[in-house]
């Protein structure tokens, strides 16, 4: 029976760092995201032996992120498939997705301000309901472990995105969603959940010890909020 869930957020993309939406559009890692997703995966690869199953969000920022891992896991001698899971796609942030925080500000600014006043929690216009967004994910994943529980690995690896990181996060252990929105996921962080026999535990949230000081410093850490969608 999977007893560890390993929640990571794909490598850093230009959009990130324009402070741009992406949603459910779809822009590629940038090259420091790839030595991000390689760092998270060669540590995936040195913490946790034993067979891992990996499942990505479709999306090609996750789906590199997850390729990344693979590769480590089979140069470690784990040759593994990476799940394609819809379910765990990014919320879908309506009108709002390729837009920058900058340019809503200026020109949507009654909307954007309620929405920064709310830490991100009410949809934009068209976008895709958190509550919502959580309950498909969640379902990914229980399908996910259901699948795993079946074979023989030990630990699932979910490759995603940091709003629905975070909801997923929420509901396996039991936190309102609202709350579970509130907790920061950072560009090739790596989250880790166990299974207790009252349900699952956060042993680990957040970290980005593996991108230092090997990694050049960016503005990462303020892409961690719900902001950073």
């Amino acid at each position: 029976m999977i007893g560890r869930l390993l929640l990571v957020r794909h490598g850093v993309t230009t959009w990130n760092r324009e402070g741009r939406f992406q949603g459910h559009l779809d822009p590629p890692l940038d090259p420091l995201g790839e030595l991000e997703a390689r760092a998270v995966a060669q540590r995936v690869v040195r913490e946790f032996p034993g067979d891992i199953a990996v499942a990505s969000s479709p999306l090609q920022r996750a789906v590199a992120t997850a390729a990344i891992l693979r590769e480590s896991l089979a140069a470690d001698g784990r040759p593994v498939d990476v799940q394609l899971e819809p379910g765990l796609m990014e919320l879908g942030q309506g009108a709002w997705e390729g837009r920058t925080h900058a340019d809503l500000a200026a020109t949507d600014g009654e909307r954007y301000r309620a929405w920064v006043a709310t830490s991100g929690w009410h949809e934009p216009p068209g976008g895709e309901p958190a509550t919502a967004a959580a309950t498909r994910a969640v379902q990914a994943v229980r399908g996910l472990l259901a699948q795993v529980d079946a074979g023989s690995a030990e630990t699932l690896c979910c490759v995603s995105h940091g709003g629905i990181l975070r909801l997923i996060a929420g509901r396996l252990t039991g936190a309102p969603d609202h709350d579970a929105w509130g907790l920061e996921v950072d560009n090739a962080s790596l989250s880790v959940l166990e299974r207790t026999a009252s349900g699952w535990r956060i042993a680990l949230w957040n970290d980005t010890s593996h991108l230092a000081p090997e990694l050049p410093a960016d503005d990462r850490r303020a892409e961690g909020s719900p902001r950073a969608l």
